[in-house]
């Protein structure tokens, strides 16, 4: 793992935590206390609020209320992320307030032009076959967040002038062959 990853991985590591040790990140991440240091400090400088404690059980702590640093992605993670997004192309409806087209146009401000003419040629190229979508859900996200929260939920509908009224808990939501 090189230096800039190690970094990244550590921003994520040390996020959720309010004190570490020297010897947690130099079990973690096989590397010596010097190296360690060196890291704490270039972490500091890119803005992550590191302070320490001195004296026999000294260590380190992250600051409360801080604002998690960026998130580094290697290229490959940016292509997949970004092809991820694009399989959303073939759905009628999502539970996203979205629009995929400006959501397209934010990722590609992101990278360099160099990166940006990559995807645009591996998008020429590299296509997921798929049956698009051809049913408009206007529930999709109420059944999304039902079945996050385990909710259960009032199903109503009229099929041959006979009303129909069934109470029911969604646990998962999929779909395929276009449906």
């Amino acid at each position: 793992m090189n230096k800039s990853e190690r970094l990244n991985d550590m921003m994520i590591y040390l996020n959720n935590m309010s004190y570490f040790n020297l010897k947690d990140l130099t079990d973690r991440y096989g590397i010596s206390k010097s190296t360690a240091i060196r890291d704490i400090q270039s972490l500091e400088a890119i803005g992550m609020p590191i302070f320490s404690e001195y004296g026999r059980n000294g260590r380190y702590g992250i600051l409360k209320n801080r604002l998690l640093s960026p998130i580094i992605f290697t290229m490959d993670e940016v292509y997949a992320i970004y092809f991820s997004t694009l399989t959303l192309k073939g759905f009628q409806t999502t539970p996203f307030d979205l629009d995929l087209q400006k959501l397209k146009e934010k990722f590609e401000s992101c990278i360099s032009e160099k990166n940006r003419l990559n995807l645009e040629k591996m998008e020429t190229v590299f296509s997921f076959s798929s049956s698009k979508q051809v049913n408009d859900c206007i529930f999709l996200k109420d059944i999304l967040y039902s079945a996050i929260n385990g909710n259960t939920s009032d199903i109503m509908y009229r099929r041959s002038d006979k009303d129909y009224k069934y109470t029911v808990q969604f646990l998962n939501v999929s779909t395929s062959f276009g449906q």
